[in-house]
Parts: structure tokens; C-alpha cells; sequence
């Protein structure tokens, strides 16, 4: 008898996560993507992925523990809309998702920073500087082989988009889906969906416009294809939906010189805020904790005088050089040879910068933080002489925490009423990853996407089982 299949909607990290999981089970796998390569946002997330308790932790003698995880995650999500279920699932499979990454993938996750709203160092990262791409990549390429092995139990279908979900008896048994030429197929079995959020959907009807119209005039870091696709297939079998309002709108998207009015930005890493980085507004004055949570940081900086700069010493820059160097590539980032050339270059007053590079870290520093790439370090200090790295950056749509209402097993909740006022889920579907809501909240940590994709692509990959 032929293994039974499951059908993954999305190539994200989310998607090929719960795809490598199926084949662990022993079970076959139809992985679906509308776009003509996998990835999704995932290979661009660039800060990290959390984990408590785990071997890189404890390399470093970094004190650490899932419940301190979790009290940060429920702090951060806000006491009306945490769901202890959902946080639990994400803080207490965190150390087993990043051993999963390494020993099964050999990702390299190494390197510990600790970025706002965390009380310890427990963002993952590799040390190219690129997290979502190396365990992004390292999945998909696994996958691809598996596809292409003889006898596969596993086939990828690109430029595939799903239209509808299918439906027998109350339960999801399969999907339809267009290929390029226009063709629609059908495909039978469970299905998991894994589609991302709709951070790019600025369409004037689009879930963006219905529930936050505010945001559609901020430029977002989502490519294309986050349109909330998923949403719209499951709400249109009756799944619920929580929390559509809630948007993270990130502090940091580069403004690029030369195309200031760009609708999508680069986004600039928390992990250079998390190294040292620091937050200047057009006076040359801090006016906010740099690793704060982004909300916080995000509406301190809306109150702020702009233009405002990241600006990274050299201390602050060696400890994030590959990112430091990919952004000056790009155009995005300007080095400057000391205080005083910045300072001529952007006409601040050289002693306004100076005053806040002396500030950095010093006692009674209102905005201070012993947070830092470098574990049980202080912050790096600032000097007029050493080179600087500088940024002009701007809030940007960049994720959304609303979604499918799902259960700790990943399974996807109707919102038909029920005797028991308790949703039930709809069988045969489930979700994970940036698809569903009501895991982060009012806001989601930095590190948190990519371990949502792994845990909860983990999850709904094992039907359930952790």
C-alpha cells in the first residue's frame, strides 16, 4: 500500500519543515507554492531563531529557561491576548527545534545574541550573518533531493496557486490548484497550510485595509506573495480567525538613498541593534532603549525628529561585519572614518553626536542596556575617532500576528458555534507558521518567526504530535 499523502501548501520555511517531518513519519508529501521558487520570507529573516535550554546556551554559560522564555513571549503578547496553550508549544519545543536544525540539517546556529523583550541571550544565528537563509536553504535543498530521488516520496510542484480547499462531509480531504498555463488539478489528502501572512496585501480590500488601513501607507519588508492567501481558503470552509488587527510594524526598514520612496524596504536586522547599535534622531540625540520590544522602539521613533540613523562603532559593526557588508553593498549603509566626517556629511553638530556616544552605557544613561552580541559584555563604547557605520532607517509593516485560529496541535478551528462554546477543529486541516494567530500577541519577539515555522511546521508535520 502506498504511504498516504499530505499536501503542503506554502515552500516556506513553515512548509518544508512540516514536509521533512511528514517523511520522517514515513508518510508521502505533495508540497505546493505559487511562486516559481520556495523560500518565502524565510531566507530573508536575518536576526535569528529563539531557543531556551539549549547545547549553544549552554556552550556559552548562558543562564537560561524555557519558563524565563515564556514569560517574556506572554509579557510581549499582552495579558488580554496571550494564549498560555500556544505560548507553551512555541518557549517548551524551542531547544528541540534548534537541535532538529543542527544535527539533522547541520545548520550552524552558534552564535547567541540576546535582542529586545528577551531576558537572556537566546537568539540563534549562524555565523555568515544570513540565519533565515542558512536554515531556510539547507531545508529546501534537502528536499529538492529528496524529490528528485528515485522513488520519491516527496514532489514539489512551483507556480502551483491553491483555489480552493476541498470538502467531504464536514472534513478538508484535498485542494485544487492553477498552474501556470491555467490549468486546474486536483489532489486528494490531509492538508497543512503554510502560506504566510498578508503584511503585502495593499490592496484597498485587502485584510490590511479591512482591519488596519492606517498601515497601508508604511512601506513593508514582505515580498509579493504575502497576500494572506491561506486565510482566505480555510475562512472560505468556516476556519476562524483571531487577532487580524494585530501588525508588527518593525522599527528598522533601510531607506535606500537611491529610491527613498520605495514601497518595500530591506529590513535592518535587530541583531545590529542587539551588537550595539545605536538609535539617533536629526539632532544626533538617542531618544529610546535600542533593544526595547519593537513596539515600544516603533512608537518612540514615530515621536522622534527624523530623519533617523542607526549608527554602529566598530566594536558594535565587527560584531555583525557580514551584515555590515552586505548593507554598504546594497547602498543601504555608509561608513565613515570617525564622528567627524558623519557629522559633516548629515550636518549634525559633531558635540550633539559626541554627547550621545559619551552617554552610551554610562551611569544614569536613561535608555541604557547590557545587551550585546557578545555574551556578559557590556555595551560597546562609542569614541570620536573610530569608524562608524550609518543608516538612515523607517518603520515597516512587517509581520502579522493575526491569523487561523489553531490549537496546540497545529489544528486549524472552526468558527462554527458548538454546544460547549469550545471550537472544534476542522479535520483533515491544519496550519503553521506566519498563516495562523494567536501565538505572539500584541507583538512577537525578535527570533520568533522561524522558530514558529520549525515548531509549528513540526507539529502539524506530526499530525499532533510534538
Amino acid at each position: 500500500m502506498a504511504p498516504e499523502r499530505t499536501i503542503v501548501v506554502g515552500g516556506g520555511l513553515a512548509g518544508l519543515s512540516a514536509g521533512h517531518t511528514l517523511l520522517e513519519r514515513g508518510k508521502s508529501v505533495l508540497l505546493l507554492d505559487k511562486k516559481p521558487a520556495l523560500g518565502g520570507n524565510s531566507v530573508k529573516a536575518s536576526s535569528g531563531i529563539n531557543g531556551a535550554e539549549t547545547e549553544a546556551q549552554r556552550a556559552l554559560e548562558i543562564d537560561d529557561t524555557v519558563q524565563a522564555f515564556y514569560t517574556d513571549t506572554f509579557a510581549s503578547a499582552g495579558s488580554d491576548l496571550a494564549r498560555p496553550a500556544l505560548i507553551t508549544a512555541l518557549t517548551s519545543n524551542s531547544a528541540a527545534a534548534i537541535a532538529w536544525l543542527t544535527d539533522t540539517f547541520g545548520v550552524d546556529l552558534s552564535v547567541v545574541s540576546r535582542l529586545g523583550g528577551h531576558a537572556a541571550p537566546r537568539t540563534h544565528r549562524d555565523k555568515s550573518g544570513a540565519p533565515g537563509w542558512a536554515i531556510t536553504s539547507a531545508l529546501m535543498k534537502k528536499l529538492t533531493a529528496l524529490a528528485e530521488a528515485e522513488n520519491p516520496r516527496v514532489e514539489i510542484i512551483k507556480s502551483a496557486r491553491v483555489v480552493r480547499l476541498l470538502e467531504d462531509g464536514g472534513a478538508v480531504v484535498g485542494v485544487e490548484y492553477e498552474l501556470l498555463a491555467g490549468d486546474i488539478v486536483s489532489a486528494r489528502g490531509d492538508v497543512i497550510l503554510a502560506t504566510g501572512g498578508y503584511a503585502a496585501d495593499s490592496s484597498p480590500t485587502g485584510l490590511l485595509a479591512q482591519h488596519r488601513p492606517e498601515l497601508l501607507a508604511l512601506p513593508t519588508t514582505n515580498a509579493d506573495h504575502a497576500t494572506g492567501d491561506g486565510l482566505l481558503l480555510a475562512t472560505a470552509v468556516s476556519a476562524g480567525t483571531c487577532d487580524l488587527d494585530q501588525v508588527q510594524v518593525h522599527p528598522t526598514g533601510f531607506v535606500d538613498p537611491a529610491n527613498p520612496d520605495a514601497k518595500t524596504k530591506f529590513l535592518a536586522a535587530e541583531a545590529l541593534r542587539g551588537a550595539g547599535g545605536l538609535l539617533l534622531d536629526a539632532h544626533g540625540k538617542r531618544f529610546v532603549k535600542e533593544v526595547e520590544r519593537r513596539d515600544v522602539v516603533t512608537a518612540a521613533m514615530q515621536k522622534a525628529e527624523g530623519p533617523v540613523r542607526l549608527v554602529l562603532g566598530a566594536r558594535a559593526a565587527g560584531e555583525v561585519k557580514k551584515h555590515c557588508d552586505f548593507y554598504v553593498s546594497k547602498g543601504l549603509m555608509k561608513r565613515y572614518a570617525d564622528a567627524a566626517a558623519f557629522a559633516e556629511d548629515v550636518g549634525i553638530p559633531l558635540e550633539s553626536i559626541l554627547a550621545a556616544f559619551a552617554g552610551y552605557g554610562a551611569v544614569g544613561d536613561p535608555f541604557s542596556s547590557n545587551s550585546s552580541d557578545s555574551v556578559n559584555t557590556p555595551p560597546a563604547p562609542y569614541t570620536a575617532t573610530e569608524p562608524l557605520h550609518v543608516a538612515i532607517i523607517t518603520p515597516v509593516v512587517h509581520y502579522t500576528m493575526g491569523g487561523l485560529t489553531v490549537d496546540a496541535s497545529a489544528r486549524v478551528l472552526s468558527s462554527k458555534p458548538t454546544n460547549t462554546d469550545t471550537p472544534l477543529p476542522i479535520p483533515g486541516l491544519y496550519a503553521a507558521g506566519e498563516v495562523i494567530g494567536g501565538v505572539h500577541g500584541r507583538n512577537r519577539l525578535a527570533g520568533s518567526s522561524l522558530l514558529e515555522a520549525v515548531v509549528f511546521g513540526r507539529i502539524a508535520g506530526g499530525a499532533g504530535e510534538v
